[in-house]
């Protein structure tokens, strides 16, 4: 069994869950029609379900297992739909199409191996709840029953279907409302341990803290003509040379915008990995004081005239994606450590590659917390902008990943030329709003 893992980030379709372990003897599916899934995702699914996983020795159900593949089949085929996956004649991800990765002929390869990892940290995260004492409790039911009771209200009703036939239509044979409702026990139980795990995490000061800077962009990328980017350095230096105090740059930075002069300005926590590395570097430079005001150049946008304002705690938001990447670390580590056994005696899975994925946890989906642990391989894929930069515009992901000595970095996957002529229109466009960019995406 493949062991890889990283960190980004992926959207998720809704109705799309995730499923846990299950400790129930195994039923056999075989004989079941798959002619409803094959009438809502198509006819290439089928052949990739039905296989009996086991997980440290115990049988995973195989109503669980298709329904965790069936939810990675719609993850992976979020990106065809956008042009960044080859995909069928539904508009699903082509798992018969040649693989736009080396290490994997086809993306059904790609696609059983996200599946495969994903079911694997799913199970260690529920193994986690187990020791830690997190239980099924009366809020995880109702919220269980509120999701049911509106599966069957919403979506069953609406087909002329009654909740368990709409349930095996879009999840497999065999997913009845008791099956699926034990599927929730265990995603939910997840997440509560998740939940728990995020609220008992502590932060160290470099992590809370971070450089919090005051700036206004002169823009003139290396791409502008010199008359440009001087004209962009003799305003800026203008304008620093003109604050008294730190507290001036703020209303001669606002005003300069309004005419036209400045292309941004204000105030910015600069956590690491969220910046371009010149604004970075800056921020984290030794013998930084309060109210110190330089100009720096970034290739990527021009110059800057920067104020130091100290340290200051990041939002709440920054300080749960550390939690949960110190989480979804410590899963890629017990998995890369070989501490457990995920395989299937009857799956035909290739010899695959290590590639760097990703482990998401603890997303948000219709507003209930719920935990997702997905892997994937697209790194930055959906991001218009990439670490290079465009007009204006800071690259809020991290320009490396972390990784360890069983995986080694893959190329990310290209989108279609269309797409990429699509993206550099897109980033003419884009201003210098790095959280702008994100609440887009994770949208």
């Amino acid at each position: 069994m493949r062991k890889i893992g990283a960190f980004i980030l992926i959207s998720v379709m809704i109705l799309a869950v995730f499923t846990g372990c299950s400790n129930a003897g195994t039923v056999s599916v075989a004989s079941s029609t798959y002619q409803p899934l094959i009438d809502n995702y198509g006819e290439q699914l089928p052949q990739y379900l039905d296989k009996q996983y086991y997980y440290d020795g115990k049988p995973v159900s195989i109503q669980e297992s298709n329904f965790y593949f069936i939810n990675a089949y719609l993850d992976l085929s979020t990106y065809a739909m956008y042009g960044y996956f080859p995909a069928n004649a539904k508009g699903y991800l082509d798992l018969s199409a040649a693989c736009s990765e080396p290490e994997y002929a086809t993306y059904g390869e790609y696609f059983v191996e996200y599946a495969e990892n994903s079911l694997e940290s799913t199970c260690i995260l529920l193994s986690r709840a187990e020791a830690a004492g997190v239980t099924v409790n009366d809020e995880i039911k109702a919220s269980i029953d509120t999701s049911l009771n509106d599966m069957r209200t919403n979506y069953a009703a609406p087909a002329g279907k009654t909740l368990d036939d709409y349930l095996q239509a879009y999840y497999g044979p065999g997913n009845d409302e008791a099956t699926f409702r034990t599927i929730l026990e265990r995603y939910y139980l997840a997440d509560a341990y998740s939940k728990v795990y995020c609220e008992n995490y502590v932060f160290s000061d470099d992590e809370k803290y971070v450089p919090y800077l005051r700036y206004a962009l002169f823009y003139a990328p290396e791409t502008s003509d010199q008359a440009t980017k001087d004209k962009a350095l003799e305003t800026a230096t203008a304008m620093k040379n003109a604050c008294s105090t730190i507290d001036d740059l703020t209303g001669l930075a606002q005003n300069a915008q309004a005419a036209g002069t400045v292309y941004d300005q204000g105030d910015i926590l600069v956590p690491r990995g969220r910046m371009v590395a010149k604004f970075e570097e800056w921020a984290y430079g030794e013998g930084r004081t309060e109210g110190e005001l330089d100009i720096i150049y970034a290739p990527e946008y021009g110059y800057f005239v920067v104020g130091y304002l100290g340290k200051q705690e990041q939002t709440k938001s920054d300080l749960d994606q550390i939690a949960l990447q110190a989480l979804s670390q410590s899963l890629l580590d017990e998995i890369n450590a070989g501490t457990h056994d995920l395989h299937s005696k009857d799956a035909t899975v290739s010899s695959l590659s290590n590639t760097e994925v990703l482990t998401v946890v603890f997303l948000t989906l219709a507003g209930v917390a719920i935990v997702a642990v997905v892997v994937i391989l697209i790194a930055n894929a959906m991001k218009k902008n990439k670490d290079t930069g465009s007009k204006g515009k800071s690259s809020s992901k991290p320009a490396s990943k972390p990784s360890n000595s069983k995986n080694k970095a893959a190329k990310k996957p290209q989108p279609s030329k269309k797409r990429q002529e699509e993206e550099e229109d897109d980033d003419e466009d884009e201003e210098y709003d790095e959280d702008e960019d994100e609440d887009e995406d994770d949208e």
